[in-house]
């Protein structure tokens, strides 16, 4: 009767073990998030809404602001206006914004 006891109890064992190893891992979609280079910083205007900065002078978007909008339902970034500080630190009585105010 032992061993009939122990021969079961091995073999639930050995068979919680090949569920337990045969189980599907569930799959983690990760994207990599996007390296910003030397030179570039990304501000956070608001809720859903962020900036990236470009600074640096060998940069051919030097002085640019690039706006984005968060779209929940996509679950991408949307691009809202850019803005050319640059041009309005030379000029300021001259520049407008591109975009309306940020509520």
């Amino acid at each position: 009767m032992s061993n009939k006891f122990k021969d079961l109890v091995l073999i639930g064992i050995l068979i919680c073990l090949l569920i337990i190893a045969l189980k599907p891992v569930p799959q983690m979609n990760i994207t990599q998030p996007h390296q910003l280079t030397p030179g570039q910083s990304v501000v956070q205007l608001g809720q859903n809404r962020i900036a990236i900065v470009e600074t640096s002078n060998n940069s051919g978007m030097y002085g640019s602001i690039l706006v984005f909008d968060y779209d929940e339902q996509s679950r991408a970034f949307k691009l809202q206006g850019k803005y050319d500080y640059s041009d309005y630190f030379r000029n300021p009585q001259i520049q407008k914004p591109l975009m309306p105010s940020i509520p």
